[in-house]
Order: C-alpha cells, then structure tokens, then sequence
C-alpha cells in the first residue's frame, strides 16, 4: 500500500504506478476538499483480493474507511484525456474531469 497525502503528490509518480493497482479514498474528505483528501494505492493480491466476506471491498479499505476511486487504468486515462484535452491544466480542472467521469462515466469534453 502507498498512501499520498493528495492528489498532486499522486499525479507526480502516475506513471510509476502499477497497471493493475487501485485507488482508494474517503468519500467524505473527497468531497470536501479533494486536493488535499489521502489517496491510498492498493496492489497486488494480498492487498486487492483479500476482501470482506460477501463484498468486494479489500479489508485494508474498510478498515481505513475508503472506498475505490477507480482502477489505475481508468484513473490514467481520464488524467491523460484531461491533459491532452488541455495541455495546462490544473489540479482543479484534473479533479473537476475525474468527479465528472465518476458521475457521468465519460471523459469531460466540453466540445460535446
């Protein structure tokens, strides 16, 4: 497990990640102040299949009590559509593309 204090020190070591990790979060701090919420990095099986009985959740995340954010495959891909979409863009604009993908299930593209 990686824990980052937030997302900015995350997206500093994105592409050093583990392809087949996830990425963990309070939902309750995300949506208070996502710049600074903790991020735990999840991988490998004895941290992602060791799950609560009748869930899918690992134990590390409920014992912590946090939630999947996204797998890291998808987490890069709607940092990169950001990125490529605008070449600048801030923590902000890379936070308002991950919560729209969450609640939309799409890159945000406001040319659409």
């Amino acid at each position: 497990m990686k824990i980052y204090q937030s997302i900015q020190d995350l997206l500093g070591e994105l592409h050093g990640l583990y392809w087949d990790s996830a990425l963990f979060i309070n939902e309750s701090a995300w949506k208070g102040d996502p710049q600074h919420t903790e991020i735990l990095v999840l991988e490998g099986d004895e941290e992602l299949e060791d799950v609560v009985p009748g869930t899918h959740l690992p134990k590390i995340a409920e014992v912590r009590n946090v939630r999947q954010l996204f797998d890291m495959e998808t987490f890069r891909d709607v940092v990169n559509f950001e990125r490529k979409r605008n070449p600048g863009a801030s923590v902000s604009e890379i936070i308002f593309a991950i919560n729209f993908y969450r609640e939309k299930d799409d890159f945000f593209d406001p040319r659409k």
